[in-house]
């Protein structure tokens, strides 16, 4: 597909629509002569080694998409979600053996200071 596009942002955070990629796509404005000023939406690595080719006119997205973008962006939030729970447990767990290590160094150093007298 050879065409004049320009990329804009997409404005609408309820309208989000994701590629086969699951990422949010990226919305464009034709400017052909048959379709000008038509927008669709695109994969967000559009025209990169990365792209999914992902198209779509954004006024032809019917509600079972909607509802299909929904559930695909929740299970993202989902994932992300579970992402960041096993990355506090980690800091937590890195806390206890700091706090650990801090507490052996003080009795080691309060032993040396109460042997030295």
């Amino acid at each position: 597909m050879s065409s004049s596009s320009s990329a804009i942002p997409i404005g609408n955070p309820n309208n989000q629509v994701y590629c086969h990629c699951n990422l949010q796509c990226t919305i464009y404005t034709s400017y052909k002569s048959r379709s000008c000023g038509r927008k669709f939406y695109r994969c967000s690595r559009n025209r990169s080694e990365e792209d999914c080719k992902f198209f779509r006119w954004c006024d032809e997205l019917n509600e079972s998409e909607h509802d299909m973008n929904y559930r695909i962006s929740l299970n993202v939030v989902e994932t992300s979600l579970t992402h960041v729970k096993a990355e506090l447990l980690q800091i937590k767990i890195l806390l206890v053996v700091l706090l650990v290590l801090m507490l052996i160094i003080t009795i080691g150093v309060s032993k040396c200071n109460f042997e030295s007298m």
